[in-house]
């Protein structure tokens, strides 16, 4: 299937999904997290008759709903939209795939919600047990919803033996799932705990002492923290080999993100251990949004590292990051890019277009969803040393000479106008950098 082209502009098309999809991540880590944390807090509180805990929940409860309820709403609509118009192929695959999967997270979803609303409305309006129920449902179905999205995720980075028996279950299950559910799950309990310390800072009504109290009971659900690293090796050792090797050294990048999501958590995890939960530190507000800000960090860095180690790749040993399936490529390199792609054809016509003009659509299909012109991962730049010959012989190969590029899909002819469009990209950059020297040089 062809879908229509978008332009996101300097921004870029895969920036652009990083950014929202990060946010919305963190968000719905923390209602996990904030969801399992509230209702083993309020029965504690309960079985010690603890009414400072008590009473600090339900603020800390009202902090979930407008954090997670109303932000995660907004980022959750923002991630579908842009995912849609970036990778349109790949989403198509996934709602194909897991059509019951994506009905039954959303069945968890809405009674997360309700059961959300119900625990902060009506805080007083029923029997302590029962209200703690309730809190239980919103638990259950929150992580629940995490348990059903985590095997889409995870399936895309190791589709397993679905790429030969096309089994929803091969699919879903696959290898790593496990891992993937444990490492976030660890990763939403930790921000639990970590946005205890912020709120109850911002509870104005709690002094030093009752504060030190509430942090203390929050500390508990950073204790996960500990196996963070050996469920990364665990990720990693049933990951695709080369997608682990991109991590470990194999992508400069990957390997700064992998190093920083690790030394980010541990960090987090050397502090919650020896201020926390040893020593009974008191933490104010700086330090606890300190705290916040590395746990993003660390939440980030793994989600990129979770994205990039999938290049070439949008769905392992499937789909390219382009869009192009994997099973596709000889025939567009027999019959020729527009050949292949009917509805690109039909929209434009290439029989009387220029050479540059049939090499921008298409950069615009194979190149533009992980490359902008000029801004994130911009490929003037990339090409501005190179002429149209080099151009041309590191095009033909690019999976060859970096292996986290998809291969080139195309004739002869489409390559010579990629290159034709490219090279009009490279004649600009050089006329603005000469035209910004004469500037210089009359100016003197």
């Amino acid at each position: 299937m062809n879908f229509p082209i978008f332009d996101p502009g300097p921004m870029g098309l895969s920036s652009l999904v990083a950014v929202i999809a990060i946010v919305h991540v963190l968000i719905a880590h923390f209602a996990v997290g904030g969801g399992i944390a509230i209702p083993w807090l309020e029965a504690r509180a309960i079985r010690t008759n603890d009414r400072v805990l008590g009473d600090f929940l339900h603020k800390y409860s009202r902090f979930l709903i407008l954090f997670s309820f109303v932000a995660g709403a907004v980022t959750g609509v923002g991630i579908w939209f842009v995912i849609a118009i970036a990778s349109p192929e790949a989403i198509t695959v996934l709602i194909r795939q897991f059509v019951w999967a994506w009905a039954t997270e959303w069945v968890f979803f809405i009674v997360e919600i309700t059961s959300g609303y119900v625990y902060y409305f009506y805080w007083d309006k029923m029997s302590p047990k029962a209200h703690v129920r309730v809190g239980i449902v919103y638990a259950v179905s929150a992580w629940m919803s995490l348990f059903v999205i985590n095997g889409i995720l995870t399936f895309m980075l190791t589709p397993g033996d679905w790429l030969t028996t096309g089994s929803f279950w091969d699919a879903w299950l696959n290898p790593t799932f496990w891992p993937s559910l444990l490492l976030r799950t660890v990763s939403a309990l930790a921000l639990a705990g970590i946005f205890v310390a912020v709120v109850a800072n911002l509870d104005r009504s709690l002094d030093r002492e009752k504060g030190r109290h509430i942090i203390e009971a929050g500390s508990v659900f950073l204790v996960p923290l500990a196996l963070m690293i050996p469920l990364s090796v665990w990720y990693f050792a049933v990951a695709p080999h080369k997608a682990s090797q991109l991590a470990l050294g194999g992508a400069v990048a990957m390997t700064m993100f992998f190093g920083f999501g690790i030394l980010a958590s541990t960090l987090v995890g050397l502090y919650a251990y020896f201020g926390l939960i040893k020593n009974r530190r008191y933490i104010n507000l700086e330090t606890a949004l300190l705290l916040t800000a590395i746990a993003f960090v660390a939440t980030a860095s793994m989600e990129y590292v979770r994205e990039g180690i999938r290049k070439p790749f949008i769905i392992y040993d499937y789909m390219y990051a382009n869009g192009l399936r994997v099973d596709e490529v000889d025939k567009i390199n027999r019959s020729g890019f527009f050949e292949a792609k009917p509805v690109v054809a039909r929209e434009f016509d290439h029989l009387a277009a220029t050479p540059e003009e049939r090499g921008r659509v298409i950069y615009q299909v194979e190149c533009q969803r992980c490359h902008a012109v000029d801004g994130y991962n911009a490929i003037r730049p990339l090409i501005a040393t190179w002429d149209a010959e080099m151009i041309k012989f590191n095009t033909r190969q690019l999976n060859r000479l970096k292996g986290f590029m998809p291969p080139f899909a195309g004739s002869e002819s489409d390559l010579n106008d990629l290159v034709a469009y490219l090279s009009t990209l490279r004649t600009a950059n050089w006329q603005a950098g000469a035209a910004k020297s004469e500037s210089k040089g009359g100016g003197q």
